[in-house]
C-alpha cells in the first residue's frame, strides 16, 4: 500500500510494498492531506512490517525527546530514529533516515487484529517519524512549524485574500479566535499548528493535520499578511505593534524547534527573523466577543489607508 500525504507543500510517501493490512486509517484530520500519487515525493519512506525490529547500529545520541519518547542518533548513512510505544517504552518502530532527509527505511512491529497477516498503523509512522523528518526538512529549507491558529479570509473578492496567524501558549485563545472567524466565513487552516514557508519570495501560511479543540485542519495555503501574539484582554480589544526583539522573544517558545540538527536550527532562527521583518508582528489582547473580527478588519483597513 502507498499513502501520499501533502503537508506544508511537501509530499511525503509511505510505501509498504508487501500489502499488510492498514489499520486505523484513514484518520479524519489527515483525509484532506492525502494527495494524488502522481506528485513527485519530497520524502519517501519504505515501511517494513515485522515481528521484531532489526538490531541496527546506533551512533552518538543527538536528541532525546521527553525521556525516551523518541531518540535521534547518528548513523553511518545519516540518522537513526527510535520510536517506542508511548505507554510502555517498549520498541515499536525504528527508521534509518538519509542525511538529506529525502528517504527513510522504516521498520514497525506489526499488530494481529483479526487479520491473517500482521497489520500496521500509518499514524504510528506519522507520529513521530514523519513529523520529525518533515520538521527537519522544513527548517533546513527555511520555514517553521508554529503553535498557532491560521486562517484565510477575503475582503471584496479572492484578489484581496489574506492570511493571518495567531500564536500563543495553550489557553491563549487560538481555538476561540478560530471559531469567531469561522462563524464569519473565514477558512480556518488550523487552530493549533501551522506551517510558515517562503514560496517564490512570498511568506505563506499552510494548514496542518494537527488540530486543536476546534478540529480545524485544511490542506490549503495563502500569503501571510498578519502575525499576532495573542492573549485574553481585560475590558476591550487592544492591538499594539511589537518591536522585533519582543516579537521574537514571544514567538520563539511557540516554535517547534529542531534541536537535533544545527543547520535546521539556524534555518528556523533566520526564517523567523525574516517573517518578523517582512510581515511585522502585533500584540493582540482580545475579548471573547464576535466583534474582534470587525476590530481587526478595521485596524487592517486603517493601516492600508496610511501612505507608505
Amino acid at each position: 500500500m502507498t499513502i501520499d500525504l501533502q503537508i506544508g507543500g511537501y509530499v511525503i510517501r509511505l510505501n509498504e510494498p508487501e500489502g499488510h493490512a492498514c489499520l486505523d486509517w484513514p484518520f479524519s484530520t489527515f483525509e484532506p492531506f492525502v494527495t494524488a500519487a502522481s506528485l513527485a515525493p519530497d520524502i519517501t519512506m519504505t515501511v517494513r512490517v515485522v515481528e521484531r525490529l532489526p538490531d541496527l547500529p546506533r551512533g552518538s545520541l543527538l536528541y532525546d525527546a521527553c525521556q525516551g519518547l523518541w531518540t535521534w542518533h547518528e548513523a553511518d548513512a545519516g540518522y537513526l530514529l527510535d520510536s517506542p510505544y508511548r505507554n510502555t517504552r517498549e520498541p515499536e518502530a525504528v527508521a534509518l533516515v538519509s542525511e538529506d532527509i529525502r528517504t527513510a527505511s522504516v521498520w514497525v512491529i506489526g499488530r494481529q487484529e483479526g487479520t491473517p497477516r500482521l497489520g500496521w498503523s500509518p499514524l504510528h509512522i506519522i507520529n513521530p517519524i514523519v513529523e520529525v523528518c518533515l520538521l527537519t526538512r522544513l527548517a533546513r529549507d527555511g520555514g517553521l512549524l508554529l503553535h498557532a491558529a491560521g486562517l484565510l479570509t477575503e475582503q471584496g473578492g479572492p484578489a484581496e485574500q489574506y492570511g493571518w496567524a495567531f500564536t500563543g501558549a495553550s489557553g491563549a485563545g487560538k481555538s476561540t479566535i478560530s471559531a469567531l472567524y469561522a462563524a464569519r466565513g473565514a477558512r480556518v487552516l488550523s487552530d493549533e499548528r501551522i506551517i510558515l514557508r517562503m514560496v517564490e519570495s512570498t511568506i505563506r501560511v499552510f494548514g496542518t493535520p494537527w488540530p486543536g479543540s476546534g478540529c480545524h485542519a485544511r490542506n490549503q495555503q495563502g500569503p501571510l499578511t498578519g502575525l499576532f501574539c495573542i492573549r485574553h484582554g481585560q475590558d476591550s480589544h487592544v492591538l499594539r505593534r511589537m518591536p522585533p526583539g519582543a516579537a521574537a522573544s514571544f514567538i520563539l517558545p511557540q516554535c517547534f524547534l529542531p534541536h537535533w540538527d544545527r543547520a535546521a536550527m539556524d534555518g528556523t532562527l533566520a526564517f523567523l527573523d525574516a517573517v518578523i521583518e517582512t510581515v511585522g508582528c502585533s500584540d493582540l489582547a482580545f475579548m471573547d466577543t464576535p466583534d474582534v473580527v470587525e476590530f481587526l478588519n478595521e485596524q487592517r483597513l486603517a493601516r492600508a489607508a496610511v501612505p507608505s
